[in-house]
């Protein structure tokens, strides 16, 4: 297995694997450049599962998913000015809202699609994985998996751009939480959250006063591209953080 797990956000159904670590692979070798670290393609590994929200025009069900799209449609047309919607097309771009509907709608008509998810990240981290990256919505599932598997010996847990602190989230965490805060993500030895200026998916840029632990709230700028996983992956925060980790 890989030291390093990438687990991707939404609206990455089109891509695959492969051309998902093409392009983060060198922007994660940009951001290990500033602290003179190099890492081989077979140290590193993507956590794939967006192909199981590419919509399927041939499923035997494609009827009632339209109809369920269209009320859903309606349903995030309806929310008010600085509501969900706009918080994740003004994250990802102006553009995005047929396809919020597409994923959203998948994720309310597809019953195991959430045991599928967890299957993908389940699979993918293995006694050799050191450290966990994850960006937008993929910081929650690698969050929710490492809280569901305290056995794995993952040292450093790097989220980017991450939802992990907004309270829309609420029960969707499946975590417990003690005294106003949530728990810690199991075997994880260092937590560094790196949030843009401007990116609206990490609103809540510092974690560390909603977790149970020391969580290094750190702030970078991707200028125009704040939400943008590449820009996240070749700062100096990033690559930091990725660094001290393969040191350990």
């Amino acid at each position: 297995m890989a030291k390093v797990l990438l687990v991707h956000g939404a609206f990455n159904e089109f891509w695959g694997p492969h051309e998902l670590k093409a392009r983060w692979l060198p922007a994660l070798r940009d951001g290990l450049w500033h602290h003179d670290v190099m890492i081989d393609d077979d140290e590193v590994a993507v956590c794939f599962y967006g192909d199981l929200f590419r919509r399927d025009p041939e499923r035997d069900d494609a009827e009632a998913f339209a109809a369920s799209r269209a009320g859903i449609a309606e349903m995030l047309a309806g929310l008010d000015q600085g509501g969900t919607l706009e918080m994740v097309s003004q994250a990802v771009s102006d553009a995005a809202f047929d396809r919020t509907v597409d994923m959203v709608t998948t994720m309310m008509t597809t019953p195991d699609l959430r045991d599928q998810v967890r299957a993908r990240i389940d699979d993918a981290v293995g006694h050799d994985t050191r450290v966990v990256v994850a960006h937008s919505l993929g910081t929650v599932i690698a969050y929710q998996a490492l809280c569901r598997h305290p056995e794995w010996q993952v040292h450093t847990f790097v989220t980017l751009g991450s939802p992990l602190g907004s309270p829309m989230l609420g029960d969707l965490l499946d975590a417990p939480v003690v005294d106003g805060k949530r728990a810690w993500p199991g075997s994880v030895q260092r937590w560094v959250n790196v949030a843009a200026v401007g990116d609206r998916a990490a609103a809540v840029s510092s974690l560390a006063e909603h977790y149970d632990g020391p969580v290094d709230d750190r702030r970078v700028d991707n200028g125009h591209r704040a939400h943008d996983p590449e820009p996240y992956l070749n700062a100096a925060a990033t690559g930091a953080a990725v660094a001290d980790a393969l040191r350990a």
